[in-house]
């Protein structure tokens, strides 16, 4: 059976699909402003200074400012990751207090969310077909809506109250973070859909979720690939520096190295989203994301969207991980 299509960029033009996002944009922009100081840095008070959360080396490469936010490469494990970021009590309110955008964005686009979202769920279900499944981000509750249609029993957290008033209606949703959760309840499958990014202590969060998992239970990720072509070719022009939000960012490797010292092994792993659009306005020394490059199946005539992943390459990675 062949798969639908995921990849919006690809089927609409990254210019069409971004236009669409605009709206989002400037209230990230918005957002941000309220924390910049005269330096075009994020004033001091919000911030402190920390070495690699993967692996606590003080040795770093600087890469670039993107918003207000540095960006530094660990020389040790490759981990990229933002220092100066923002203090947890800081991060805590920015998130509570943040805009819906992303939710009416996932409406507005929810035929690809929907496809992206059931690839997540057949990956998982190579491994567990049915249980206990809590989404740690779930936004309004869309992903949660899809894997109930699949016949999972469905729960999340979601800091931002506006979305969680929304998941509320169908779904069993906590307004906590997972280790305040009762002790007694535990799941079969946890995921975070574009989260992992934004937990400035990964080590911590994955020990935190393995306490709450039952036995052979499942983590699944999805989240940027800092080696992706596109990240690597834009890069600080790449969406996916933020500046603030994106406060760690991984690729297969450090993935890797994140399950292992916390007990659990990568089952399953792939990329998604090409970006080969966006990626083939760059190069043609347009806007990335509002360029309008007529060639956007394919970089420089050669790569194309299953070349592109066969290497692992893809914009974003879906990563699934099992409890030892």
């Amino acid at each position: 059976m062949k798969r639908k299509k995921i990849d919006m960029a690809l089927v609409v033009g990254a210019q069409k699909l971004h236009s669409g996002r605009k709206f989002m944009y400037n209230e990230i922009d918005k957002t941000h402003k309220k924390y910049f100081g005269k330096d075009g840095f994020y004033k001091k008070q919000f911030l402190h200074k920390r070495n690699c959360p993967l692996c606590h080396s003080k040795q770093k490469n600087i890469l670039f400012k993107k918003r207000g936010g540095l960006y530094n490469k660990c020389i040790n494990c490759n981990l990229v990751y933002l220092s100066p970021v923002f203090k947890d009590v800081e991060l805590s309110k920015y998130y509570q207090n943040l805009h819906d955008a992303q939710s009416k964005v996932t409406k507005n686009e929810s035929y690809f969310y929907r496809n992206i979202y059931t690839e997540g769920l057949r990956a998982i279900e190579k491994f567990k077909k049915k249980g206990e499944l809590l989404d740690i981000g779930c936004s309004s509750g869309f992903f949660l809506d899809i894997a109930k249609e699949r016949g999972w029993n469905t729960f999340g957290i979601e800091p931002g109250k506006k979305e969680a008033k929304l998941a509320k209606k169908n779904h069993i949703i906590f307004d906590q973070d997972i280790k305040n959760l009762n002790k007694n309840i535990k799941f079969d499958v946890i995921t975070m859909w574009d989260v992992i990014e934004h937990i400035k202590d990964g080590n911590k969060a994955l020990q935190d979720m393995r306490k709450k998992l039952n036995k052979n239970g499942l983590i699944f990720f999805q989240t940027p690939n800092i080696y992706s072509l596109a990240a690597r070719i834009m890069q600080e022009k790449c969406n996916v520096f933020d500046g603030i939000e994106h406060v760690n960012l991984y690729d297969k490797d450090t993935m890797e190295i994140l399950a292992k010292r916390n007990k659990f092994k990568i089952v399953y792993y792939k990329t998604v989203i090409s970006e080969i659009p966006v990626t083939a306005n760059y190069l043609d020394y347009q806007n990335p994301y509002f360029g309008n490059n007529k060639n956007n199946k394919k970089i420089f005539n050669i790569i194309d969207e299953k070349t592109l992943h066969n290497n692992f390459l893809g914009y974003k990675m879906q990563t699934v991980l099992k409890k030892l």
